[in-house]
């Protein structure tokens, strides 16, 4: 019986003392395991991020944009045309700039005359709505700024237009409405020249005479030119039947487009009075801009599901889908698309994206060589940047 315990003893203890020498290596074992993991992970995901931190001042899009597929291989290799553009491999937090308007919370409508940009801003009053109480004037160039402070007898200064010698823009009560006036810049006297009753209104001008479209019944629109100095007013054309989207009219050089409510397109010659109807690929037109290269447009009252469409005089091209709006300038569109802004060269069809991907950023608008955007990246203050994006460097 004492050997048998004895032996039983000697058994239980064998087996702790390799329970001792197993478990050190268990240990181990899974130390390397963890590590081995960590590794992975580390490669997987930390190195790439760390590495994208310095990627962030770059386009959204890929590096080097890709060419739209042709029907056919192409025989011979042909010219690579994106290293001409300002905007290949371009550093866009160095190409762009804030202007900065400590006085103010909000910008609205944004324009480009003669290197100058101009835009109404201001801050909310107690009824919780904004008002714009000074036009903003800032030299691209020179980057400097001031405020102009126009008069006003109701709420805001909105939807200005500007040439050399005027700033037209509408006088604006809180719930629509208001008066057009107008402001010369060589004599600083205003000019009320009409009492509007209903809508806002988007005027534009030509040397001594402002245009603008008006509701002026229940389903009444009418196309007014209204000559700054006297005050004197015509209709160049009545509409009825219409609805509330008609689009604004818009002027380039001496011509004059205006678009009927069924969205066809006219063209008007100022200095002769000739009309031209503009026929395009698309079966609608609404808010067309257009320079010296052709006309740009949208095919739908700023809905998400309509297109962006340029047309050169002879044939019609989709810039973009499930944008509402654009910039055209010289020698591109730009437009903005899922917090993104993109900027297409019509000359050769390329388009870049000009927002850098930790960024969101909403087009406020631009023209000439310019693009203004609010950065929406946080949406407590309105931070307005510039960003030159001229055709070729």
């Amino acid at each position: 019986m004492k050997h048998e315990k004895r032996y039983r003893s000697t058994t239980k203890l064998g087996k702790h003392l390799m329970r001792f020498r197993v478990l050190p290596w268990i240990e181990l074992l899974l130390v390397l395991g963890f590590l081995a993991a960590l590794g992975w992970a580390a490669w997987k995901y930390a190195i790439p991020f760390f590495n994208d931190l310095g990627n962030h001042a770059y386009s959204c899009q890929k590096a080097t944009p890709e060419p739209p597929p042709t029907p056919e291989p192409t025989p011979e290799p042909t010219h690579d045309p994106y290293p001409d553009h300002a905007l290949y491999h371009a550093d866009l937090r160095s190409m762009q700039t804030e202007i900065v308007i400590p006085e103010y919370q909000y910008a609205a409508e944004v324009g480009v005359h003669a290197g100058t940009l101009y835009a109404p801003v201001g801050n909310y009053t107690p009824d919780g709505t904004a008002a714009f109480v000074r036009l903003l004037l800032y030299d691209v160039a020179a980057h400097k700024q001031s405020y102009l402070r126009l008069p006003l007898t109701y709420k805001s200064i909105r939807f200005p237009a500007m040439n050399d010698g005027w700033i037209v823009y509408l006088d604006a009560a809180a719930n629509g409405g208001g008066q057009m006036t107008a402001y010369n810049r060589e004599t600083k006297e205003t000019r009320v020249l009409k009492v509007v009753h209903t809508g806002l209104p988007r005027p534009v001008v030509y040397r001594d005479t402002a245009f603008w479209i008006e509701r002026t019944g229940q389903s009444r629109d009418k196309l007014f030119a209204v000559d700054l100095h006297t005050g004197e007013s015509a209709t160049l054309a009545i509409y009825d039947g219409s609805s509330y989207a008609l689009s604004k009219p818009f002027v380039y050089g001496s011509t004059l487009l205006y678009v009927a409510p069924d969205g066809m397109l006219t063209k008007m010659d100022l200095e002769t009075g000739e009309r031209e109807t503009v026929v395009t690929d698309a079966a609608y037109v609404h808010d067309p801009e257009m320079n010296a290269d052709g006309i740009a447009f949208l095919d739908s009252d700023h809905a998400k599901d309509g297109h962006i469409l340029w047309y050169n005089g002879e044939t019609t091209v989709e810039v973009s889908s499930g944008a509402v709006g654009f910039v055209l300038g010289d020698g591109f569109i730009a437009y903005s698309r899922f917090n993104k802004n993109y900027v297409y060269y019509y000359g050769d069809g390329t388009t870049f994206c000009t927002t850098r991907s930790d960024e969101s950023a909403m087009l406020l608008g631009g023209g000439e060589n310019v693009i203004v955007w609010m950065d929406v990246t946080w949406r407590d203050k309105d931070i307005m940047e510039i960003m030159t994006v001229g055709e070729k460097q």
